[in-house]
């Protein structure tokens, strides 16, 4: 059985339809009705059902969903057994959006040299969102904001940094009395934040809320409104923004969540060296 069938098969599932798994694999969707059937007829049984452009699982499929997923979790496992020191084959990594630039540019700079034969891949999500993907094992890795509930014993966490947050103006703003943009108050950073406002702010004019800090910043220095935001690098150096430090509201952990492995281990012996953190 080609393992390459077994992942087009979970595309089909996970996307929905035969044209989103060919998008995923650079195929054809006749191509990818071809490995659906032969999987069909060496497994002997009906695996998915059409409805127009829609494809959806049948009750055998989806019991061997999970076995699908390990199989081609622990094949791409293989490179790294044969390494003698582990670093090699695929590494799945997720960071939320203000992370991308602080960390992963000189973190691929270290992997390309310590550790050439490591194949990355970036994910990028939000906090709650990486963390269930690595829960799952759809991710080797994460750097996120830290949960706010105790980690199963399998996930271990490097606190890379404490982010103060601050109040975030136009630096040319035309009146004190601007709305907020609020940062996501469900997500794991917003909530800390939001708590704050709720209890200190009497007028709560909110122009709208996302969570997506950067384009927050973006907005209010665009004179659109004011936010409160954790201060990362890259927020500091947005032009256009007066930053205010809220000395009294907690501050955000962005942490290196991971399970041990030797790239995990060579990840966090990186972030540990970092003069930076």
């Amino acid at each position: 059985m080609d393992i390459r069938y077994l992942q087009t098969l979970l595309d089909v599932v996970e996307g929905g339809s035969l044209a989103e798994a060919a998008r995923r694999q650079n195929l054809t969707a006749a191509a990818v009705g071809q490995r659906l059937k032969a999987l069909e007829n060496e497994l002997g049984v009906v695996l998915v059902r059409r409805s127009g452009p829609t494809v959806r699982a049948t009750p055998a499929c989806t019991r061997i969903i999970p076995r699908i997923k390990t199989i081609i979790a622990e094949t791409a496992l293989l490179p790294s057994d044969i390494a003698a020191d582990g670093l090699a084959g695929p590494y799945r990594l997720g960071v939320i959006s203000t992370a991308l630039a602080d960390h992963v540019p000189s973190l691929i700079k270290h992997l390309q040299a310590v550790a050439p034969d490591v194949d990355l891949t970036i994910t990028p999500g939000s906090s709650a969102h990486l963390f269930d993907l690595l829960s799952r094992a759809e991710l080797d890795a994460a750097i996120l904001v830290a949960p706010h509930f105790a980690l199963p014993k399998s996930v271990r966490c490097k606190v890379l940094e404490q982010q103060s947050f601050a109040w975030v103006t136009p630096t040319k703003a035309a009146s004190s009395d601007l709305p907020l943009i609020v940062y996501d108050k469900t997500s794991w950073g917003g909530e800390i934040a939001w708590r704050w406002i709720a209890q200190n702010l009497k007028s709560q004019n909110i122009l709208c809320e996302m969570d997506a800090p950067e384009t927050v910043a973006s907005l209010v220095a665009g004179g659109a409104g004011r936010a409160i935001l954790p201060i990362w690098a890259g927020l500091s150096n947005t032009a256009g923004i007066d930053i205010e430090i809220i000395p009294e509201l907690p501050k955000r952990s962005v942490v290196f969540a991971h399970s041990a492995s030797p790239i995990d281990e060579t990840c966090q012996a990186f972030f540990n060296g970092k003069t930076a953190l």
